[in-house]
């Protein structure tokens, strides 16, 4: 069979499939590109559960994932084994070397109302959280770094009625605009879920490379409940401030390669489902520059951007790791497909939760500046928890 077999229509409900995989510890990646209709599933019998360097120039075909405290972008890879895209809900036929293993296909009821429209159990409190935003705000006014994004996390105990790809399908339909992925590590007893706005490094076939700096967030909609226009948006100084930061460093990290041509489009305002940000968009054709290995090098000195560690990165990182006490895990890391058709598109790992051992580990962090307020910042982290739980 065709490992890049193209799927529109038969026999197999795709969601059965994947959750299947998953019942069957088979590891695999499952995505929908922004913008875009058609899901792409890729089993990887072949994993390793070794950290490896991220190659996008040479990489074989496959998936990346990679940890918030990876080092020269080491992540683990889901190498192409079967890349199959679907359009539909069905799948017409099943990878013939799966049955080989014993996968049995299971066309359970996919529960489909389900919700998680439940309070969010805080495993930090809202006063201790609040507490280090000003330890944080401390450290800002005394010149320790500019900024700094601390997060938090909480749990939530899950009942059977949960069905993994159905969840993912009510994501995409949520946010048209996202990554939606699911991504299972059987060697670690995780599934990654997420929708996230972020691209961290992507490359075309033809070397056009994009990244971006996203940052500031506000609600989508105005105090009686209409929807704000991208164009009407309005930007405090703080939030200004904490993009700027974002943008500032990506052109450090241009400058530290002396590239000097790139296109640079912003700020502007984009809707991220429930949510408003700021972003600048930044493009170079690495082929103009003669730079093959552009896409690898600046993952190792984008990741993490200051959008989700800090500015300056060095000190940032090291009060996350002194006061967020827990372990971010693939949170705010980047995952994403590795030359598939020849492009590698990378994202930040953002509006992410971890299904593990029957519970949901929902994530969420906010930028903190000299202007920030304590309280607005814990808000800020709820709503973003909010997104990713569809409520």
């Amino acid at each position: 069979m065709n490992k890049d077999a193209f799927i529109s229509s038969g026999k197999v409900s795709t969601a059965a499939f994947v959750d299947s995989l998953i019942d069957s510890a088979v590891p695999l990646a499952v995505w929908r590109m922004p913008n875009k209709k058609e899901v792409n599933i890729l089993l990887s019998r072949k994993a390793s559960s070794e950290l490896k360097e991220v190659n996008i120039e040479e990489s074989e075909p496959g998936f990346t994932i990679a940890p918030f405290d990876s080092v020269d972008g080491m992540g683990y890879f889901l190498p192409a084994e079967y890349h199959i895209k679907v359009e539909n809900a069905k799948i017409e036929e099943i990878p013939f070397e799966l049955e080989e293993i014993g996968l049995t296909i299971n066309e359970h009821a996919q529960s489909p109302n389900f919700s998680l429209d439940q309070p969010i159990p805080n495993s930090i409190l809202e006063g201790e959280y609040e507490e280090k935003v000003g330890k944080a705000i401390r450290a800002i006014e005394e010149g320790y770094f500019d900024k700094v994004v601390l997060s938090r996390t909480a749990k939530i105990e899950l009942d059977e009625k949960f069905k993994i790809y159905a969840y993912f399908q009510k994501l995409c339909k949520a946010y048209p605009h996202a990554f939606v992925s699911i991504t299972y590590l059987p060697w670690l007893d995780q599934v990654w879920i997420g929708a996230t706005p972020e691209i961290l490094v992507s490359q075309n076939s033809a070397g056009i490379f994009k990244t971006m700096a996203l940052a500031g967030t506000q609600g989508a909609k105005d105090s009686n409940g209409n929807e704000i226009p991208t164009k009407e948006a309005l930007w405090s100084q703080k939030e200004i401030e904490e993009q700027a930061f974002v943008s500032r460093f990506i052109i450090n990290c241009l400058k530290k390669l002396r590239v000097r041509e790139f296109e640079e489009v912003g700020p502007r305002t984009i809707n991220a489902g429930n949510l408003l940000h700021l972003n600048t968009s930044f493009e170079i054709d690495t082929k103009a520059i003669n730079f093959p290995q552009f896409g690898t090098v600046m993952i190792k000195l984008l990741h993490p951007t200051s959008a989700v560690c800090g500015y300056p990165k060095e000190a940032a990182a090291a009060f996350i790791k002194e006061n967020e006490n827990y372990d971010r895990e693939f949170y705010s890391g980047f995952l994403g497909p590795v030359n598939i058709e020849g492009n590698s598109d990378i994202f930040v790992n953002l509006r992410s939760m971890k299904l593990q051992d029957n519970t949901l580990h929902v994530y969420a962090g906010g930028g903190i500046t000299a202007d920030s307020k304590a309280a607005k910042e814990w808000q800020e982290t709820a709503i973003k928890m909010r997104t990713i739980l569809l409520q």
